[in-house]
């Protein structure tokens, strides 16, 4: 299964993705903001991560961008309650951009989504420093 880093500022929402992940047999590595989620990059190599794309005022693309540098064969889902790039613009924006879902989010189709992009991939990876 797979290790997945989920980016939610709202804490009920991400509380809700990560056990359907974890139920699901994911490892999840949760994070509030884009500094914990970054913090987390840095010791830890998700497969996945799930990227809400409104994190307060800013975008989470940073980590996107910053992950793609560090962790180039992970895979991004944004989520999303906007009407931002309607167009599929993030996928030009974000080279590692695999999905874009929009909120409210079907938590048993979040779970198939994840199992489909990584199937039977080792969890607990650490990153080099």
């Amino acid at each position: 299964m797979a290790q997945v880093l989920v980016l939610e500022d709202d804490a009920g929402l991400r509380f809700a993705f990560s056990e359907a992940l974890e139920n699901a047999g994911h490892s999840v590595l949760p994070a509030g903001d884009p500094d914990s989620a970054i913090a987390h990059l840095k010791r830890q190599v998700p497969d996945v991560l799930l990227l809400d794309l409104m994190i307060g005022n800013s975008y989470s693309t940073d980590v996107a961008n910053y992950a793609a540098f560090a962790v180039p064969d992970a895979h991004v889902i944004y989520v999303t309650g906007s009407g931002l790039f309607p167009k599929g613009e993030l996928f030009d924006m974000c080279r590692n951009a695999r999905l874009i879902l929009r909120k409210p989010v079907d938590l048993q189709e979040l779970t198939d989504l994840v199992s489909h992009i990584c199937p039977a991939t080792p969890t607990a990876k650490t990153a080099s420093a």
